[in-house]
């Protein structure tokens, strides 16, 4: 806090000397930039993992003992990898780049002089000179006054102009709309209010995800059994009659194939490229998962100003009291000359002067400028022709205050129309005017009411359609506002939202009370909402077992959209509020968001089916280790085999189905519907692939153990080829010619002899090929008969 200061001192500011101590203090209006982790721990999370020690040990086995050619699933890793460090990086680099205050200059008084100097150059005491446009670079207090208001809709979310007195304190982040006045700075750098605001704003919060969410729990169980089963498959191939080199890539090859080491890149991935179908739509995601996340919502919280409004006012009507429409002209002439002798004209004023025209030339002889205490601004002219006639003084003020000076009757039918108004979402204000002079800052007791003003709030021309959109797909939207219950209520009312009479004033409720949660669950719009209260709103939604989307653009939303599963920041927002939102609208059409919705239902249909692919893999690579451990047996595949395997069954097929078009929507339950459908799968492969591989392993087949693992190779990419196809059901055109140039590939890998020699792969004898065809098809029909029956249940 400061001490009252002089004339002299405020006129003189601080000295250099004085602000250089200050500066040295720590006094001065700096914040430090640090986000949670640097690049190097960025690095080192990414790099220093259970599975990248798993795969980077394998990988130095197979090249110590092996050939260069058994390495080939290290690729992936390396990849997957580098997409964690780039995605992270760029997160931290959004955070590290957050700034609330936008002011390019601050006027500060110092030494007798005016200066302009950077917003962080300002220390605690300085003495600012505050004009319209300028925004408040940190906490001040109020000391010389000339009708000064100030924009504090970034701060509260309240729409209308705050009008400040000597005395009052301006908050840092808030912006001068009308009038100047002379501050003295009471708190600076993390001291200021806002400082907690965007504190919470740096903290790196990642979008829920349920296909992360799934895919971890799969990577985590993975973690549990890899081990274990590592330690029996290598213990029973060390125990087998192969060479030790050949025991150790054997069991190379089985601990490989339980990681599904390309599901989080194919994830990625996909995500990546809704992010630039997207950024073709104007709509930045600054979280590849957001995409996801936006789909899975079923309520959306949305702020009233700056993103239902443009937080801009327009003039609805004016509408003369008791006087003829020929003396229209009259009220629209008194109003562009009350506005154009207004040196520092309230918002109100500007956009009643756009309406009414310029300035029609009246001689000015005394003028009341609007005050915030006063609430109204007034003029008396001197008689002008054509207007000799008119009444000399003239009035523009709130209703409740003009009507003070008439009588009860009169009070009582403008008040009807005022009230009316208001309804409508309107502001208004009221046009009076007086036969006598006004030569004093009062006003004048023979008031008559002239006109109704009737001011609304525009609404963002895209937003109806939008909300609709939302409804029709089940997702509840709540209006949050900081303004009044009534006028966010009547906004929601125009657009068409359902329940928008169902509305409160958190003035009086206690966000702690027994009651809040179901208060929260039939309430639509919400007014009067502090910060808090809005993240409280949040958190009970989400108690309540909601994914919660929220929008803003002031900094009083930060708390909430850091707490949201979703928070989506509009054109007009805050820095600090776009740093922090995972999607922002560049161009603030809010008909972007169904196209959000449809690239997330694609990525979400997709990527269930890819996890299934990747999944079954885990099953029956799993169960592979599990019956050759305890058998005793040769495992049944070189590690360049299962690379082949997974290219064919999984990678490329996983690539090329996570572009399908899909607008299925969303349900929970992701990883439950995986494994349903896994296990079996995975079960089955093994019992096909094991019995081929048995079969020909058997002394009257004549085949050699390369034969063997060839048939083997053979049986489990038909039957995951099969396993692919029930994927793609429906299928249609693409996905056979996916499946005919898969299948082409497999064949040119077991005839095309320089691919066959790199993948090891030997001819085997015809009873090998037909045995093996024999356990294939058996398979496949009884587990289509299988999938089949699960299906139709």
């Amino acid at each position: 806090m400061t001490t009252a200061m002089t004339t002299t001192e405020l006129n003189d500011g601080l000295s250099s000397a004085e602000v250089d101590r200050r500066t040295r203090a720590g006094q001065v209006n700096t914040v430090p930039d640090r986000t949670s982790r640097t690049h190097g721990e960025i690095i080192r999370a990414n790099l220093l993992t259970r599975f990248n020690f798993i795969i980077s040990t394998l990988a130095i086995v197979v090249l110590t003992v092996g050939e260069p050619a058994d390495a080939l699933f290290a690729f992936v890793m390396v990849v997957n990898t580098a997409v964690g460090v780039v995605q992270e990086i760029r997160a931290k680099h959004t955070l590290d780049r957050l700034r609330v205050l936008i002011a390019p200059v601050v006027t500060v008084r110092r030494d007798g002089r005016v200066a302009r100097i950077d917003p962080e150059a300002v220390v605690l005491g300085d003495v600012i000179v505050l004009a319209p446009g300028d925004q408040v670079a940190v906490d001040a207090r109020v000391v010389e006054n000339d009708g000064l208001e100030v924009d504090e809709s970034a701060l509260t979310g309240e729409a209308d102009p705050v009008g400040k007195l000597v005395g009052d304190t301006v908050w840092s982040g808030s912006a001068v709309t009308a009038g100047e006045a002379v501050v003295v700075t009471q708190a600076v750098g993390t001291e200021t209010w806002i400082h907690a605001l965007v504190t919470q704003a740096k903290e790196y919060a990642p979008a829920t995800s349920e296909l992360r969410s799934g895919v971890d729990q799969i990577l985590r169980l993975v973690a549990w059994v890899i081990v274990p089963l590592g330690a029996l498959l290598c213990w029973s191939q060390l125990r087998s009659d192969q060479p030790t080199d050949d025991a150790i890539i054997s069991a190379v090859a089985g601990v490989v194939g339980l990681v599904p080491q390309g599901l989080v890149l194919l994830v990625s991935m996909a995500l990546a490229v809704a992010v630039i179908r997207l950024a073709r739509e104007h709509v930045v995601v600054q979280e590849l998962h957001a995409v996801e996340g936006l789909a899975r919502i079923d309520v959306f919280c949305v702020d009233k100003t700056g993103t239902l409004t443009t937080g801009t006012m327009e003039v609805e009507s004016i509408d003369p009291i008791d006087t003829d429409a020929a003396d229209a002209p009259v009220v629209e002439a008194a109003l562009a000359a009350i506005a154009g002798n207004e040196p520092n004209p309230t918002a109100t004023l500007r956009v009643i002067a756009e309406r009414v025209g310029g300035d029609p030339g009246w001689t000015i002889e005394h003028r009341v400028p609007f005050s915030s205490t006063r609430k109204w601004s007034g003029s008396s002219f001197r008689s002008t022709a054509p207007w000799t006639d008119l009444d000399p003084t003239w009035v523009l003020g709130a209703p409740e205050v003009l009507l003070e000076r008439v009588d009860d009757s009169t009070r009582r039918a403008v008040m009807s129309d005022v009230d009316a108004a208001a309804e409508r979402a309107g502001r208004v204000v009221l046009l009076a005017s007086s036969s006598s002079t006004m030569p004093t800052d009062d006003l004048p007791d023979d008031l008559s009411p002239v006109a109704v003003i009737v001011l609304t709030e525009q609404v963002r021309p895209d937003v109806g359609e939008t909300m609709d959109f939302f409804h029709r797909q089940g997702v509840t939207v709540k209006v949050i506002s900081g303004d009044s219950a009534v006028t966010a209520g009547a906004i929601a009312a125009r657009l068409g939202l359902p329940g928008a009479d169902h509305r409160v004033d958190m003035r009086t409720v206690d966000v702690e009370g027994a009651g809040f949660a179901e208060l929260v669950d039939t309430t639509t719009v919400f007014g009067r909402v502090r910060p808090d209260q809005k993240r409280a709103i949040v958190e009970a939604l989400q108690r309540a077992g909601h994914n919660v989307a929220m929008t803003g653009d002031g900094v009083n939303d930060i708390p909430a959209l850091k707490r949201a599963d979703i928070a989506v920041a509009v054109d007009t927002a805050t820095s600090a509020t776009k740093a922090i939102s995972q999607l922002v609208l560049l161009d603030g059409r809010f008909d972007r968001m169904p196209h959000v919705v449809a690239e997330g239902r694609r990525v979400i249909a997709n990527m269930e089916r890819v996890s299934k692919l990747f999944v079954t893999k885990t099953v029956y690579a799993a169960l592979f280790v599990l019956a050759i451990g305890f058998s005793g047996s040769v495992y049944p595949f070189l590690p360049r085999h299962v690379s082949l395997v997974s290219e064919l069954t999984i990678g490329v097929p996983a690539f090329m189905l996570s572009f399908r078009a899909a607008d299925t929507a969303s349900r929970p339950g992701y990883l439950r519907r995986v494994l349903r459908f896994a296990a079996p799968a995975g079960l089955a492969a093994t019992i096909v692939t094991l019995s081929a591989y048995w079969i020909a392993r058997a002394p009257w087949s004549g085949a050699d153990l390369e034969e063997a693992r060839t048939a083997s190779t053979i049986a489990l990419v038909a039957f995951g080829f099969w396993v692919l196809f029930v994927l793609m059901h429906p299928v249609d055109r693409l996905d056979l010619l996916l499946l005919t140039a898969l299948v082409g590939a497999f064949v040119l890998s077991l005839t095309v002899a320089p691919i066959r020699d790199f993948y090891r792969l030997d001819w085997p004898p015809a009873l090998v090929w037909a045995t093996t065809a024999a356990t294939v098809g058996a398979g496949t029909v009884f587990a289509q008969i299988g999938a089949v029956f699960l299906r139709r249940r």
